[in-house]
């Protein structure tokens, strides 16, 4: 995937704009669930000012992502449409010694000159994905949530049937 120098970016004040596939996007790709998984993403990072005489950029992602519903099994639509504000350090030292009251609304992040802008792009989708994707209008499947009786699960001995045993011996 492209990377760009993201200090220079924010100097220039620059846009830089694209689509990315689940093919860019691996980890996103393992979080999400189902044999329907797809990913429509559109990404722009501006270049700003920043804040504190650190260099910044916006991020805005607008992304549609299609993942399996927690409870009936079938697709589930995410659309995530979020803009953030960055803020970047040379080290992470300096990222580690600005107090937390002063990067107010920023993401303070390390930057690079070859900065991945995919997986900039990625971790901001992850983070923003619902931790129980379901429908609202859905029933569980039934079966799913069913436990297959096997002969393996047959012969495993319940747990509690020594209590019975704690139980019988207490009373005599």
């Amino acid at each position: 995937m492209k990377t760009i120098d993201i200090f220079e970016l924010s100097r220039t004040r620059r846009t830089v704009e694209g689509t990315l596939t689940l093919d860019d996007l691996p980890e996103l790709n393992e979080a999400l669930e189902g044999n329907h998984k797809a990913a429509e993403v559109a990404f722009e990072a501006v270049g700003t000012a920043g804040r504190n005489d650190l260099p910044g950029a916006d991020l805005i992602v607008r992304a549609t992502l299609t993942t399996a519903c927690v409870r009936c099994g079938q697709p589930y639509e995410v659309t995530i449409d979020k803009e953030i504000p960055f803020l970047f350090t040379q080290t992470e030292e300096e990222a580690n010694a600005m107090p937390v009251d002063e990067d107010g609304d920023y993401e303070v992040v390390v930057g690079s000159r070859k900065f991945d802008l995919a997986q900039w792009v990625q971790e901001e989708l992850i983070l923003s994905l619902p931790a129980f994707p379901m429908h609202d209008d859905c029933e569980p499947d039934e079966e799913q949530l069913q436990t297959q009786e096997t002969p393996e699960t047959l012969e495993k001995p319940n747990p509690f049937a020594c209590l019975a045993g704690f139980k019988a011996a207490k009373k005599g």
